[in-house]
């Protein structure tokens, strides 16, 4: 299994299908736009893995600071094809994930996952992680 990190528009043309399973709502317009953003603030990069020519799974993450955390990989969206899972490849993605973070002297790693989400939950416990918060939010309805 090769994890590469997206680089062009065909990369995040071929990844797209594969975030929207996480991300249904999401439109391509919207997706490029907000990881552009996320490039341009912290530096964020997407991952994926290809069986051939067909992305089976994607990986975006970033490098953020906090009082909280200090520095830290927080990983946005972890996603594996539905066809695809339970073969090790989300586990290889959080690997790989691992690497980024020590190799940029990060003191951990972090992320989220809907409450209602048991399989997601159950797969990081199984991978070693450990649930320490449970995460608010508030969604702001109008122009912002």
């Amino acid at each position: 299994m090769k994890i590469i990190k997206a680089e062009n528009h065909r990369d995040f043309e071929a990844i797209f299908p594969v975030i929207r399973e996480l991300r249904p709502n999401l439109t391509f317009h919207e997706y490029t736009d907000l990881m552009m953003n996320a490039k341009l603030r912290d530096d964020y990069d997407i991952v994926a893995v290809f069986d051939g020519p067909k992305c089976i799974a994607a990986m975006g993450y970033r490098i953020l600071y906090d009082f909280v955390h200090g520095k830290h990989l927080y990983i946005d969206d972890l996603v594996v094809t539905e066809s695809c899972r339970s073969k090790g490849i989300g586990a290889e993605l959080l690997r790989y994930a691992e690497q980024v973070a020590v190799e940029k002297k990060c003191k951990g790693l972090r992320l989220c996952t809907g409450v209602d989400r048991k399989d997601s939950q159950r797969f990081y416990e199984r991978n070693n992680w450990n649930a320490r918060a449970i995460a608010y939010k508030k969604t702001i309805s109008g122009d912002v």
